[in-house]
């Protein structure tokens, strides 16, 4: 345990000027990311660099955030905090770089999937909707993008103009 707590504080210390800061997840972690967002909707997307799936997921996420610099998204690596630098580059790689992200903190990553979802078995991306009451959508596998900008435009009505407006633009 005091080995993880070292690669944790030594790898979330490394380049933090320009980089997104990997927050560690641990058991306490979602109830503290949902009072973030107490009374908002928001997207909480589990993934892994050796996830082949992930990576196009974090590539549409990358587009839907440029597109909506307001996107409500956590992302969460079950990856561990010695992977750091990887999974800075990946998120910079898909202009994630900005996101609040976090990173499995845990020896047992078994219990952070439970505290998440017990009903989760860990595939892979794995995404959660919550709606501004937190009744939250399960998705396991890569997200629709229809589906997803439905969802953004059904709970977040500020952002409907500006989706509307760009996929009348992209029809053009």
């Amino acid at each position: 345990m005091k080995r993880l707590l070292l690669a944790l504080l030594l790898a979330l210390g490394v380049d933090g000027d320009a980089a997104a800061e990997l927050h560690p997840f641990t058991a306490g972690s979602l109830p503290a990311i949902k009072s973030r967002f107490a009374g908002r909707p928001f997207i909480l997307t589990l993934w892994s660099l050796s996830c082949h799936h992930c990576a196009k997921e974090l590539q549409l996420l990358g587009r839907l955030a440029r597109a909506d610099g307001g996107l409500p998204l956590v992302l969460i690596s079950t990856d561990t905090p010695a992977d750091a630098p990887a999974l800075r580059d990946a998120l910079k790689r898909h202009g994630l770089d900005r996101v609040d992200t976090w990173v499995f903190a845990d020896a047992v990553p078994e219990r952070l999937r439970y505290v998440i979802d017990p009903a989760w078995h860990g595939e892979l991306p794995r995404s959660y909707l919550f709606d501004a009451a937190h009744q939250r959508e399960a998705h396991s596998g890569l997200l629709n993008e229809a589906r997803l900008r439905a969802w953004l435009k059904r709970h977040r009505p500020a952002a409907r103009s500006r989706f509307l407006n760009r996929e009348q633009h992209h029809e053009t």
